[in-house]
Protein backbone atom coordinates (compact mmCIF):
# COMPACT_ATOMS: atom_id res chain seq x y z
CA UNK A 1 0.00 0.00 0.00
CA UNK A 2 3.28 1.70 -0.29
CA UNK A 3 2.30 2.90 -3.66
CA UNK A 4 -1.07 4.41 -2.68
CA UNK A 5 0.68 7.48 -0.82
CA UNK A 6 3.20 8.40 -4.19
CA UNK A 7 -0.17 7.93 -6.24
CA UNK A 8 -2.58 9.70 -3.39
CA UNK A 9 0.48 12.88 -3.87
CA UNK A 10 0.48 12.42 -7.80
CA UNK A 11 -3.57 12.72 -8.26
CA UNK A 12 -3.44 15.39 -5.19
CA UNK A 13 -1.37 17.65 -7.82
CA UNK A 14 -2.54 16.61 -10.60
CA UNK A 15 -6.02 17.51 -9.63
CA UNK A 16 -5.02 20.95 -8.59
CA UNK A 17 -2.59 21.93 -11.22
CA UNK A 18 -3.68 20.01 -14.39
CA UNK A 19 -7.30 19.39 -14.95
CA UNK A 20 -8.64 22.97 -14.10
CA UNK A 21 -6.89 23.24 -17.42
CA UNK A 22 -8.42 19.83 -19.22
CA UNK A 23 -11.87 20.83 -17.77
CA UNK A 24 -14.56 20.63 -20.67
CA UNK A 25 -17.87 22.27 -20.30
CA UNK A 26 -17.18 22.40 -16.68
CA UNK A 27 -16.27 18.51 -16.65
CA UNK A 28 -13.00 16.90 -15.17
CA UNK A 29 -11.69 13.65 -15.00
CA UNK A 30 -12.16 11.53 -11.60
CA UNK A 31 -8.43 11.03 -10.85
CA UNK A 32 -9.24 9.84 -7.56
CA UNK A 33 -10.97 6.96 -8.91
CA UNK A 34 -8.74 6.30 -11.38
CA UNK A 35 -5.93 5.84 -9.17
CA UNK A 36 -8.35 3.40 -7.30
CA UNK A 37 -8.90 1.36 -9.99
CA UNK A 38 -5.27 0.74 -11.12
CA UNK A 39 -4.74 0.36 -7.88
CA UNK A 40 -7.19 -2.64 -7.28
CA UNK A 41 -5.29 -4.65 -9.76
CA UNK A 42 -2.53 -5.77 -6.75
CA UNK A 43 -4.81 -5.72 -3.77
CA UNK A 44 -7.35 -7.74 -1.97
CA UNK A 45 -10.65 -6.95 -1.38
CA UNK A 46 -9.97 -5.75 1.76
CA UNK A 47 -6.80 -3.58 0.83
CA UNK A 48 -9.50 -2.16 -1.47
CA UNK A 49 -12.10 -1.11 0.41
CA UNK A 50 -9.77 0.44 3.06
CA UNK A 51 -7.47 2.22 0.28
CA UNK A 52 -10.90 3.57 -1.47
CA UNK A 53 -12.20 5.15 1.87
CA UNK A 54 -8.98 6.55 2.28
CA UNK A 55 -9.11 7.78 -0.90
CA UNK A 56 -12.75 9.11 -0.65
CA UNK A 57 -11.94 10.62 2.53
CA UNK A 58 -8.80 12.77 1.24
CA UNK A 59 -11.07 14.01 -1.67
CA UNK A 60 -13.82 14.68 0.44
CA UNK A 61 -11.62 17.04 2.54
CA UNK A 62 -10.21 18.40 -0.33
CA UNK A 63 -13.32 18.93 -2.07
CA UNK A 64 -15.58 20.64 0.41
CA UNK A 65 -18.18 17.80 -0.52
CA UNK A 66 -19.86 16.44 3.23
CA UNK A 67 -17.76 14.13 4.85
CA UNK A 68 -17.30 10.25 4.11
CA UNK A 69 -19.68 10.92 0.99
CA UNK A 70 -16.78 9.89 -1.42
CA UNK A 71 -14.88 7.50 1.19
CA UNK A 72 -18.01 5.60 1.63
CA UNK A 73 -18.54 5.52 -2.46
CA UNK A 74 -14.90 4.72 -3.26
CA UNK A 75 -14.52 2.00 -0.62
CA UNK A 76 -17.50 0.47 -1.41
CA UNK A 77 -16.06 0.43 -5.31
CA UNK A 78 -12.92 -0.58 -4.33
CA UNK A 79 -13.97 -3.40 -2.98
CA UNK A 80 -16.35 -4.68 -5.52
CA UNK A 81 -13.66 -3.90 -8.78
CA UNK A 82 -11.34 -6.34 -6.69
CA UNK A 83 -13.99 -8.90 -6.90
CA UNK A 84 -14.66 -8.00 -10.44
CA UNK A 85 -10.85 -8.56 -11.22
CA UNK A 86 -11.24 -11.98 -9.54
CA UNK A 87 -13.47 -13.00 -12.03
CA UNK A 88 -12.70 -11.20 -15.43
CA UNK A 89 -8.77 -11.56 -15.15
CA UNK A 90 -9.19 -10.00 -19.03
CA UNK A 91 -5.96 -8.33 -20.76
CA UNK A 92 -7.79 -6.50 -23.60
CA UNK A 93 -8.23 -2.99 -23.38
CA UNK A 94 -12.40 -2.76 -24.23
CA UNK A 95 -13.68 -4.64 -20.99
CA UNK A 96 -11.58 -2.37 -19.06
CA UNK A 97 -12.98 0.76 -20.76
CA UNK A 98 -16.14 -0.92 -20.12
CA UNK A 99 -15.76 -1.55 -16.43
CA UNK A 100 -14.28 1.70 -16.02
CA UNK A 101 -17.12 3.68 -17.38
CA UNK A 102 -19.82 0.94 -15.78
CA UNK A 103 -18.00 1.49 -11.96
CA UNK A 104 -17.31 5.13 -12.75
CA UNK A 105 -21.37 5.43 -13.68
CA UNK A 106 -21.97 3.51 -10.15
CA UNK A 107 -20.04 5.68 -8.63
CA UNK A 108 -21.84 8.97 -9.43
CA UNK A 109 -24.96 7.12 -8.99
CA UNK A 110 -24.17 6.08 -5.35
CA UNK A 111 -23.49 9.61 -4.53
CA UNK A 112 -26.47 11.12 -5.81
CA UNK A 113 -28.37 8.44 -3.77
CA UNK A 114 -26.68 9.01 -0.57
CA UNK A 115 -27.08 12.83 -1.45
CA UNK A 116 -30.81 12.05 -2.12
CA UNK A 117 -30.98 9.80 1.23
CA UNK A 118 -30.17 13.43 3.23
CA UNK A 119 -32.12 15.76 1.48
CA UNK A 120 -29.26 17.17 -0.79
CA UNK A 121 -29.52 15.54 -3.91
CA UNK A 122 -31.11 17.23 -7.32
CA UNK A 123 -33.26 15.89 -9.74
CA UNK A 124 -32.22 12.50 -11.29
CA UNK A 125 -32.28 13.02 -14.88
CA UNK A 126 -30.75 16.29 -14.51
CA UNK A 127 -27.44 14.80 -13.02
CA UNK A 128 -27.33 11.75 -14.87
CA UNK A 129 -27.11 14.35 -18.28
CA UNK A 130 -24.80 16.92 -16.91
CA UNK A 131 -23.21 15.56 -14.14
CA UNK A 132 -22.45 11.92 -14.23
CA UNK A 133 -22.78 10.71 -17.69
CA UNK A 134 -20.01 13.64 -18.61
CA UNK A 135 -17.91 12.82 -16.15
CA UNK A 136 -18.14 9.07 -16.59
CA UNK A 137 -17.29 9.28 -19.93
CA UNK A 138 -14.39 11.57 -19.98
CA UNK A 139 -12.81 9.87 -16.76
CA UNK A 140 -13.00 6.40 -19.03
CA UNK A 141 -11.19 8.52 -21.80
CA UNK A 142 -8.01 9.45 -19.44
CA UNK A 143 -8.22 6.10 -18.22
CA UNK A 144 -7.79 4.59 -21.79
CA UNK A 145 -5.01 6.91 -22.71
CA UNK A 146 -3.28 5.90 -19.67
CA UNK A 147 -3.86 1.54 -19.58
CA UNK A 148 -3.48 2.57 -23.46
CA UNK A 149 -1.01 4.38 -24.07
CA UNK A 150 1.46 4.70 -21.41
CA UNK A 151 4.25 2.12 -20.25
CA UNK A 152 1.34 1.37 -17.30
CA UNK A 153 -0.89 -0.50 -20.14
CA UNK A 154 2.62 -2.88 -20.62
CA UNK A 155 3.11 -3.39 -17.13
CA UNK A 156 -0.38 -4.23 -16.73
CA UNK A 157 -0.68 -6.36 -20.12
CA UNK A 158 -3.24 -4.34 -21.24
CA UNK A 159 -3.83 -4.41 -25.50
CA UNK A 160 -6.50 -3.76 -28.31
Amino acid sequence: MIWLAGGLLAVVTLQAAVTPMMQIGGVRPDLFFLLLYLGSFRMTPVQACVGGFLLGLYQDALSGSPLGLNAFTLSLLGYLLVRVWEELEETRLIPHLLLIFLTGLCSGLITLGVLAFFGMGMDLGQALLWIILPQTAYTTAVGGILLFGTRLGRVLEVRL
